[in-house]
């Protein structure tokens, strides 16, 4: 009983892992000497998101995503950063 509990539990939490929506918006390529550095922006669920890889030559890349926020002026005047929307 403890394990068709647990199985039951564990099939919850991971239930919804694997469903979200992405998209390539606009991809770029900077080359500078031995360098290659791809810039992609993505859209994820409605969000949009900044994707960079870097490598050198041959060897590894690294690979960095950040999301993506826009500046607002509220009603009462202030300044806010909000998640951008694709």
């Amino acid at each position: 009983m403890k394990k068709l509990i647990g199985l039951v539990i564990a099939s919850m939490i991971f239930a919804n892992i694997g469903f979200a929506e992405m998209r390539l918006i606009e991809e770029k390529t900077i080359k500078v000497k031995n360098y290659k550095n791809s810039i992609s922006t993505v859209c994820i669920d409605g969000y949009k998101f900044v994707f960079m890889r870097t490598g050198l030559g041959p060897q590894g890349r690294a690979q960095s995503i950040v999301q993506f926020f826009e500046r607002k002026i509220t009603v009462d005047g202030k300044l806010i950063s909000v998640p951008s929307y694709c």
